[in-house]
């Protein structure tokens, strides 16, 4: 009946077109039964508001359009038509679908990263400006030991020990006023703290980000544990293969000749008056070659350790066995050994083995000033047999535990500080591993580990 030129603006049609024709023609074919239902909507007297549906064009576009359409009454309230009013709301359902597409793509997006960063073997950890950590990966957890919730909202500073612990604000501080950055767009090795105080090793890399208007940074942290382990463990491997060049020269050019001055010596001393002072001196001289001796045979089994001709051995027979030996000393007399377990034979070096457990039982010994019980248990745990020789002396400080394995390094009176560093190889050329602790309740205990 009416056709307005908003009307010819939104279908293509004008009112001259319109006018007396059925508005089923602006309707495509699969809605054609929604003409019916606004119209039953419309006869009841009920309104129809904003209908959200599909219309066609002249040209036979498809537009969205929201309809509200309002029953006509007369002055009775008899229905007579229906008012329409139409808005093309094609752009906004196409703003609509664009932006639910982009969040789920967003948040597919932020799953796949999310997936990515969660799966990451190395740590990765993003702080704000102020140095808070807002996102603490699972490799981060597994590295430091701190779960993620216990770091969020917490400064940075916490992974790092002293003094990279206090300059750490400075740093951060000093970078956003200049731009100066000493790491960040860099990598470097630097020292991590985990949450039990230990330290270690790591590469970390640091990039800068945006997020929301706010300036973020990812940290990258790679453990080097393993790899400076090695390192130090290769260095050592090289000096052990110079100090056996210069053992090898020392046996030649010194052992020798020191036995050809003690069998001088030997027939000198045989010649003079017994009892005589000139005696006395021979004899201590003697006793000087045979120290100088044992040091030469020491220094040629540490620097040149035989490798091991393996049988089967019952380990827990031959401590027995070598504490029986040990036994005969005098300064031995009042120390008892106790051995507690079993394991099943090994195949090692008795004999090498032997020069190990002497080694032990004696420095245990001389802990406990020759009095006193050494406790040593046998266990097979993981295919390992464990040993620990456990003394209730004083322990050790911290300071000369980290050093005990030192080549030439005593705390004796006497000694040449080999004892120990060639007990470590001559477990390692077993495949085994020796480490030494110190309870809190006291006392020293030597752990070792051999393949069963």
């Amino acid at each position: 009946m009416t056709w307005n030129h908003g009307a010819e603006r939104l279908y293509g049609y004008t009112a001259t077109e319109m006018r007396g024709r059925s508005i089923a023609l602006l309707i495509p074919d699969d809605r054609t039964a929604e003409l019916e239902e606004i119209l039953g909507e419309v006869r009841a007297g009920r309104r129809v508001e904003s209908h959200e549906t599909i219309r066609r064009t002249k040209d036979g576009r498809l537009i969205d359009v929201a309809l509200t359409v309002s029953p006509v009454t007369d002055r009775d309230g008899h229905v007579l038509g229906a008012a329409t009013l139409g808005r093309d709301i094609t752009d906004q359902k196409r703003a609509q679908v664009a932006l639910k597409t982009s969040e789920q793509r967003t948040r597919t997006s932020e799953s796949r990263w999310q997936s990515i960063v969660d799966s990451a073997v190395d740590a990765i950890i993003v702080i704000d400006s102020a140095g808070l950590i807002d996102a603490f990966n699972p490799a981060a957890e597994r590295l430091f030991g701190y779960h993620e919730a216990e770091v969020v909202g917490r400064n940075v500073k916490i992974l790092m020990p002293s003094p990279y612990r206090e300059e750490h604000d400075s740093y951060l501080a000093r970078y956003l006023a200049t731009g100066a950055a000493r790491i960040i767009g860099k990598g470097r090795e630097v020292i991590a703290q985990r949450r039990d105080g230990t330290t270690f090793p790591v590469h970390l890399s640091v990039g800068e980000m945006h997020s929301t208007g706010e300036r973020m940074f990812t940290g990258i942290i790679h453990d080097l544990s393993a790899r400076v382990a090695i390192e130090t463990q290769l260095r050592e491997q090289a000096a052990m293969a110079r100090l056996g060049e210069m053992a090898a020269v020392i046996a030649h050019e010194v052992k020798n000749p020191l036995a050809g001055i003690r069998g001088a010596i030997q027939v000198i001393g045989s010649r003079l008056p017994a009892g005589s002072r000139e005696a006395a001196v021979t004899h201590d001289i003697i006793a000087r070659i045979d120290g100088l001796n044992a040091l030469m045979k020491d220094l040629l089994l540490f620097a040149r350790p035989p490798q091991p001709t393996k049988r089967p051995v019952d380990v827990g027979q031959l401590i027995v066995t070598t504490a029986s030996l040990l036994s005969q000393d005098p300064e031995a007399a009042s120390v008892r050994v106790e051995v507690a377990g079993s394991a099943e034979p090994l195949m090692a070096d008795p004999e090498l083995l032997k020069i190990v457990f002497v080694n032990l039982l004696v420095n245990a010994t001389h802990a406990m000033e020759g009095t006193g019980t050494i406790q040593v248990s046998l266990a097979v745990e993981n295919g390992r047999c464990r040993l620990v020789f456990a003394d209730s002396g004083p322990g050790i400080p911290t300071e000369v535990r980290q050093q005990i394995f030192t080549p030439f390094f005593t705390t004796k009176a006497r000694g040449s500080g080999l004892g120990l560093p060639t007990a470590k190889r001559l477990i390692e050329a077993h495949g085994g591993t020796i480490t030494i602790e110190c309870p809190e309740a006291g006392g020293t205990e030597v752990s070792i580990e051999l393949p069963v």
